[in-house]
């Protein structure tokens, strides 16, 4: 009796197709098209509003009359002058605060009687307006760039200080007990526990101090400079030149913007191990 053979079919591979935007960059490109949408409808409704003169251009000026402003200004050579300066301003001020600020955090965490002796000192100064001290910075510092990094380094180092000693704080104390147990020194805690615990905390705290750092420096320049975009604003309120002031305060924000970029892609790069939660 002959066994009939079993035949296999064996399915040809596909070939290999376009690749498909993954959910969550489909989910990005539907968020920026909205965004997008929205910004548009908002300039056109502005510019509807003063041309139908339900605004005054005298107040809000308009997007059309701030573009030429900017035009002008970039043919003129003042925008990449002034931009500079205020970028040096705010990055020199900015990484100053940062390193103090996390240096300052870390070592009040690990020595909590200190910590609770300095507290009302931190808190004092922490409460003051230092906008409002811009013109003492001045009167300390001079009108040149010591005075705006002063004012940045001041905004920013409580933040990152506030952030950094938090984070360090609120470790899991079972695992650092545990940590312990298991015959790791204190070095090996500080390296292998707490660092990767308070690091998150400390990112936090150099993105939301980006906004400060650069309003620092604006606000600087606008209480006594010769150049930056706060000079800038100011010599245009000096004329009632409304589309200048706010062609400065539009490059503020891409500015602002642009920095907070880079800074989401370095935290989505050096917090890539931490698991992220969707909340609905």
């Amino acid at each position: 009796m002959l066994e009939a053979e079993a035949v296999v079919l064996v399915e040809p591979e596909a070939e290999p197709g376009p690749a498909r935007p993954t959910r969550s960059r489909r989910a990005g490109l539907i968020r920026f098209a909205w965004q997008m949408l929205l910004l548009a409808v908002f300039l056109v409704t502005w510019q509807m509003l003063v041309d139908h003169k339900v605004l005054t251009e005298l107040s809000v000026s308009k997007p059309t009359a701030i573009w030429d402003e900017m035009v002008k200004l970039y043919r003129g050579g003042q925008i990449w002058n002034n931009v500079g300066v205020t970028l040096q301003e705010t990055v020199v001020g900015y990484v100053f605060g940062v390193v103090a600020g996390v240096a300052a955090g870390f070592t009040l965490a690990f020595t909590p009687r200190l910590l609770a002796v300095l507290n009302p000192f931190i808190t004092i100064l922490n409460s003051l307006p230092r906008f409002a001290l811009g013109p003492l910075f001045i009167l300390w510092f001079g009108i040149g760039l010591t005075s705006k990094v002063a004012l940045v380094f001041s905004l920013v180092v409580f933040i990152v200080f506030t952030n950094t000693s938090a984070g360090a704080r609120s470790v899991d104390a079972d695992v650092v007990t545990v940590s312990r147990l298991l015959g790791a020194s204190r070095w090996d805690i500080i390296r292998k526990v707490m660092l990767p615990s308070t690091f998150p905390w400390v990112v936090a705290g150099m993105r939301l101090s980006i906004a400060y750092a650069v309003a620092g420096a604006v606000v600087g320049e606008m209480f006594a400079s010769q150049e930056g975009i706060g000079n800038w604003i100011v010599a245009g309120s000096g004329v009632f030149n409304t589309a200048e002031i706010f062609a400065g305060l539009l490059v503020i924000a891409v500015i602002a913007g642009t920095i907070d970029l880079l800074g989401r892609l370095v935290e989505r790069r050096v917090l890539r191990w931490r698991p992220e939660v969707a909340m609905g």
